[in-house]
């Protein structure tokens, strides 16, 4: 059997959530969850209901991690509804599982924890959809947070950052609950449709991430997408940068580099095809 002719499913978590631009099944071409035969790739391995599914599965069978899952791992799965007995290690089933992860803290977490794994990031959209923009003459940042944990997405270092860079722009997305902002440079839109967000944020310099362990994060993979200039300090990814600098142009390099490289999976059909 040819390898476009696998027939790759997906079983997504139920605690991964949603608020990606489009669906695994749309974006690498698997289907429904329903054969506990055929290939399956495992989407987020949050708890024992998750490993519960890999025990049961016969057929071939890959996990792809998506951030948070790991702690949990790590941590040990709890066992009972009371939250007093936790697994001691990783459940041996996934021994039986080819492993990928999005960046290089994720596998040496993993690594440290007795699985080998492979570093492919994702992005849950039609790379095709993001084209090229051009830079803004005053540089612009990004970020965004989620669940208005404030702490996790680093917005407690943004005040220092405005202080430090008072000609750039700092725009913030995503919160619900108010957060103050000190200075004009700093500007907060709250929680706003994809659309807009889209819209608005590729126009700007780039995205900048402040979460010290995390995924390939969305605002990334659309930031050097469109040709921008994104900052990771905490977490090193290729054609991006560990502090704010400037640029000229567009970083073209990085953006072939990620169009290359995101999704190339086994089980993306339409990259195999």
């Amino acid at each position: 059997m040819a390898k476009s002719d696998i027939k790759w499913q997906c079983r997504i978590a139920p605690s991964l959530g949603d608020g990606f631009a489009g669906t695994p099944n749309e974006v690498w071409g698997t289907v429904e969850y329903t054969d506990l035969n055929e290939p399956c790739v495992f989407f987020g391995m949050y708890g024992l209901k998750d490993v519960d599914s890999l025990y049961l599965h016969t057929g071939k069978k890959a996990i792809l991690w998506a951030g948070s899952d790991i702690t949990n791992m790590v941590n040990g799965y709890w066992m009972d509804a009371m939250g007093k007995k936790k697994l001691d290690g990783y459940p041996k089933v996934f021994d039986e599982c080819d492993h990928y992860v999005e960046n290089w803290v994720e596998q040496r977490m993993l690594e440290r924890n007795g699985l080998k794994s492979k570093i492919v990031p994702s992005f849950l959209g039609n790379i095709d959809d993001y084209e090229l923009q051009e830079q803004p003459e005053r540089q612009q940042y990004y970020t965004s947070v989620s669940g208005d944990d404030f702490g996790l997405y680093g917005w407690d270092e943004i005040q220092p950052l405005a202080i430090k860079h008072p000609d750039i722009e700092f725009h913030l997305y995503g919160n619900h609950e108010p957060w103050l902002r000190h200075h004009v440079n700093i500007f907060v839109h709250g929680r706003v449709s994809q659309e807009q967000m889209n819209e608005e944020t590729s126009k700007m310099t780039g995205a900048f991430r402040l979460t010290e362990f995390d995924g390939f994060s969305e605002i990334l993979a659309k930031s050097i997408l469109w040709g921008q200039w994104p900052v990771s300090p905490y977490i090193k990814y290729p054609h991006m940068d560990a502090i704010i600098r400037k640029h000229k142009g567009q970083n073209i390099e990085g953006r072939d580099y990620y169009r290359k490289i995101l999704n190339a999976y086994p089980w993306n059909v339409k990259n195999n095809s």
